[in-house]
């Protein structure tokens, strides 16, 4: 996955900037429109489950490249009431947002361990493991490749408006980038209510966690 082309990876890095400007678009909705809200779900989820078989990265970006018409074929097998109002374009980037996000999922572990791979080749000091990315939040995880000391960086959205921000500091396999289940975190769960002060602090346990 990660031995792509250049072109392949600005080629998938669009795609998947696309994919999430949908959920932008869709998911919001419920604040303004509980009813709609529930015909976008109702039909990215039918799309969904038309993208059930493709289980790759790669082929999820060249399916949203050739079928551009999943949206408009959805909405028009489906009819929702509200079927005006619905973007058509937008339901179906969000449905290969989440069926990108669950074939991520799916595959963490091997993905963890090519990144891996990839860094030590390169002689790269922190790998990035894991992220996911929802307009409701968000979680990454950066460990350092000697050590295995890892960053779990996640944000989420509050009911009433603002988000929290939390950090922690765990250690994983340097081997494999595996939890280490029984071992304490290296730092407690901190939790910070914005994000310049979270930043901040990322930027601070990586360059102490990332000692040699």
């Amino acid at each position: 996955m990660d031995g792509l082309s250049g072109a392949a990876l600005l080629d998938r890095e669009a795609a998947i900037a696309a994919w999430r400007r949908a959920e932008a678009i869709v998911y919001p909705s419920v604040m303004v429109n509980a009813e709609l809200y529930e015909q976008y779900i109702r039909v990215v989820r039918a799309i969904v489950d038309e993208l059930r078989a493709i289980a790759t990265e790669e082929d999820l970006v060249r399916v949203w490249r050739e079928q551009r018409q999943l949206g408009a074929e959805a909405l028009a097998r489906l009819r929702p009431p509200l079927a005006p109002l619905i973007d058509a374009e937008a339901v179906r980037d969000a449905a290969f947002c989440q069926r990108h996000r669950e074939t991520q999922r799916e595959r963490a572990r091997e993905i963890a361990r090519e990144r891996l791979e990839r860094a030590r080749r390169c002689g790269e000091r922190w790998v990035l493991l894991f992220e996911d990315v929802t307009p409701f939040g968000s979680h990454r995880l950066e460990m350092h490749v000697r050590s295995g000391r890892a960053i779990h960086a996640s944000a989420r959205s509050e009911a009433g408006g603002g988000a929290v921000y939390e950090l922690e500091v765990v250690q994983l396999d340097p081997r494999d980038g595996a939890w280490l289940i029984d071992a304490p975190p290296l730092l407690p769960t901190r939790t910070f209510s914005t994000r310049e002060e979270w930043e901040v602090r990322i930027a601070q346990a990586r360059k102490r966690f990332g000692e040699e």
